[in-house]
């Protein structure tokens, strides 16, 4: 029977899932959704029906954006408040979900959901219309499986009822795909690869018009100058004579920004394997120089609502800084992340090659020098 099997397929899903480890990179995905569910029905005290366990299937699919659709099957076998006249439930139903913003540091992305259905009541024979409103939370394990908690009220229309469910389930999604590198995502991302570990490099040997201006100098030069007095616009000491503590201090120059060859697709946020190598180099980078920290920022270009933009900036900027955190072993005191959504486009977002190229995430890297 449906209550059998549902036990089943739950109970093999969740050993499934004990299977996998859990990742730090955990996003939503796009894709078909299939959700295994255990909960406890709350019936209303005018049915006279005793409270059960009850057992879900939610079939369903998560669109590339925070809308998802799913149907629901659910059995509960129960009995008759003053009796043990068993009574049998059957409820279907077709439900919206709407995902807010993800918590990245927990991996907790909450949602709200509505919908409508019947629930089929064996005793008495009844086959009534139900609408649900509710909401309910997710634990990405990974980014094909969720562990989810949902609560939903339950009016049943006809009778007047309002009940409860509340349950915990195993979300596991397939069918998407990595964003593959196209002609226009190339026109915005190819003049600038090689840019991620050659210009910070060029920055910091602008020395030779210095040394051309010290050279004109009428004071007298007994030995070659070290490559500390070659920093612009450093104070020349008399002999004998030492800088302060305070002129010691450390001197941080900014490099320009560098944009990473890591395509996101429209709304995407996840960084897929096959741009790790590219930011493999500015890891390479930050291990050649020590002493440099980067700022990942993240931008949109102006398609959608300017908030939902925003969230997504910070998500791809994080999504890359934790990458170069978890995956190359760069400290995270070295790395932070930043979104700026729509507000800082390189172009305005009139053509589809525009807003391609203001969907980009940029680098930029700083060197403490002492």
């Amino acid at each position: 029977m449906p209550f059998t099997l549902a036990k089943r397929t739950l109970v093999g899903s969740l050993i499934t899932a004990s299977s996998f480890s859990t990742l730090a990179l955990a996003q939503q995905q796009a894709g078909f959704t299939i959700t295994p569910s255990i909960g406890y029905y709350n019936m209303d005290s005018d049915r006279d029906t005793k409270d059960d366990e009850a057992y879900s299937l939610g079939l369903g699919y998560q669109f590339d954006n925070p809308w998802a659709v799913e149907f629901v099957y659910l059995n509960a076998d129960s009995q008759l408040s003053n009796s043990s006249t068993d009574i049998d439930v059957d409820q279907y139903r077709l439900d919206a979900l709407y995902h807010l913003p993800t918590n990245h540091s927990l991996n907790l992305t909450p949602y709200l959901a509505a919908g409508v259905g019947t629930a089929d009541f064996s005793n008495p024979s009844t086959n009534n219309a139900q609408f649900n409103a509710g909401g309910g939370l997710k634990y990405a394990l990974n980014d094909n499986l969720a562990l989810r908690a949902d609560f939903r009220l339950l009016n049943d229309v006809e009778d007047d009822h309002i009940d409860h469910m509340t349950s915990v389930g195993l979300q596991m999604t397939f069918g998407h795909s990595a964003p593959k590198a196209t002609p226009v995502s190339a026109v915005e991302e190819e003049p600038v690869v090689e840019e991620v570990i050659a210009e910070p490099v060029e920055e910091t040997t602008p020395e030779p018009e210095i040394v051309a201006e010290a050279a004109v100098e009428p004071e007298p030069v007994t030995e070659p100058e070290p490559v500390e007095e070659l920093i612009p616009e450093e104070p020349i000491y008399p002999e004998g004579e030492e800088p302060s503590i305070l002129e010691q201090a450390a001197v941080v120059e900014a490099q320009p920004p560098v944009t990473l060859n890591v395509q996101f697709g429209n709304n995407k946020t996840t960084v897929e394997q096959a741009f790790y190598p590219e930011i493999e180099k500015l890891a390479t980078y930050l291990n050649e120089n020590p002493n440099s920290t980067v700022v990942i920022e993240g931008h949109t270009d102006d398609s959608g609502a300017a908030s939902y933009n925003q969230s997504v900036s910070e998500k791809r900027a994080q999504a890359i800084a934790d990458v170069l955190v978890n995956i190359f072993e760069i400290s995270e005191k070295r790395v932070s992340a930043i979104g700026y959504g729509e507000e800082k486009p390189l172009f305005s977002n009139d053509t589809a090659q525009h807003r391609q190229a203001n969907r980009r995430v940029t680098a930029v890297i700083s060197s403490n020098e002492a």
